[in-house]
């Protein structure tokens, strides 16, 4: 379990941030789902910020 600080800052435990792959600077958001709240990594930021993926339109894999 975390405290929270005077800032109302916690730390986040080293395995939930290995498993959610959260590092310095990572893009987080609480939300609140029915009685609990949830913690989510934006992964869409965590491309563009190590290179990304270049998806153009028209270029996207299909399954068939």
């Amino acid at each position: 379990m975390s405290k929270v600080t005077a800032k109302f800052q916690i730390t986040i435990p080293p395995h939930v941030r290995t498993q959610l792959g959260i590092v310095p600077g990572s893009d987080v958001d609480i939300r609140k789902e029915g009685d609990r709240y949830v913690l989510l990594v934006d992964p869409v930021a965590e491309l563009k910020k190590n290179g990304g993926v270049n998806l153009k339109p028209g270029n996207l894999p299909m399954n068939t």
